[in-house]
């Protein structure tokens, strides 16, 4: 009997499998056919919520559920493996009229880059400082944006998602609960566990009725060939990650 891979589209909002030869799938892959192709050309979908955004059927999305920018579908919960974080900064401002507008970004936290070109330290910038001669409790105009990359595991496709605001406690409580400082060394040191070494359902709550918020859950442990295999994918897809992509879901409030 001979071994067979396969091939998953999501084009037009299907999903069947393509059976191939396991010698034919290394013959194909040997030829690299598409390898013409940029990062541009390979976009992500982004799982947004708090958007207003309409759906395949006409109606709009809730607030408390995930938009998927590529597909246009909404989902109330997403089962996945994380891949990765980043961690950046990022000043924008957003009004009924003229939408999101972004003032300034930085991608490391370390320097940030002004809508008109200027270079910024952000250890010395006014605009990450509490008060800003506003009084002491007035929040920083820039934020912290922590930027996720998961595998989908309903399609088994990448994706990401940005946990601001209100939603970046929930993050560094699952990092802190499961992977910071988790990881036992055979010589008694401890490091980080990297993500994928557990499935994670992502879902959303409305403790205020007004805004969602991302809540992250540990689903189960990943075996160890399940680690290995996720592990190679990490080591693939940890470069495509934009931390501070494009608003063009227009999710502005979490």
């Amino acid at each position: 009997m001979s071994t067979h891979t396969s091939v998953v589209s999501t084009a037009n909002d299907t999903h069947h499998q393509l059976p191939i030869p396991a010698s034919l799938a290394t013959e194909l892959a040997g030829l690299h056919a598409l390898d013409c192709l940029d990062r541009e050309d390979r976009p992500l979908p982004s799982y947004s919520f708090n958007v207003r955004r309409q759906l395949p059927d006409g109606s709009w999305a809730r607030r408390d559920t995930f938009y998927n920018s590529l597909t246009g579908e909404a989902k109330n919960e997403i089962s996945c493996i994380l891949l990765h974080i980043k961690k950046s900064r990022r000043w924008a401002t957003y009004s009924e009229t003229s939408g999101m507008t972004e003032h300034c970004r930085s991608d490391d936290g370390v320097e940030g880059v002004r809508a008109d070109g200027e270079v910024v330290e952000c250890a010395t910038c006014p605009h990450r400082l509490w008060g800003r001669g506003n009084g002491r409790i007035s929040a920083p105009d820039c934020n912290i944006v922590y930027t996720l990359l998961g595998i989908d595991m309903d399609d088994e496709n990448p994706f990401i998602i940005r946990a601001k605001a209100t939603s970046r406690k929930p993050v560094q409580r699952y990092l802190a609960r499961h992977f910071l400082g988790k990881l036992q060394l055979p010589d008694g040191r401890r490091a980080d566990l990297p993500l994928f070494t557990c499935k994670t359902r992502l879902s959303l709550t409305m403790p205020t009725g007004t805004y969602a918020v991302l809540q992250l859950d540990k689903e189960e442990d990943c075996n160890e060939q399940e680690i290995r295999q996720f592990k190679a994918i990490f080591e693939n897809l940890r470069g495509v990650i934009q931390p501070n992509g494009d608003e063009e879901n227009g999710d502005n409030t979490e």
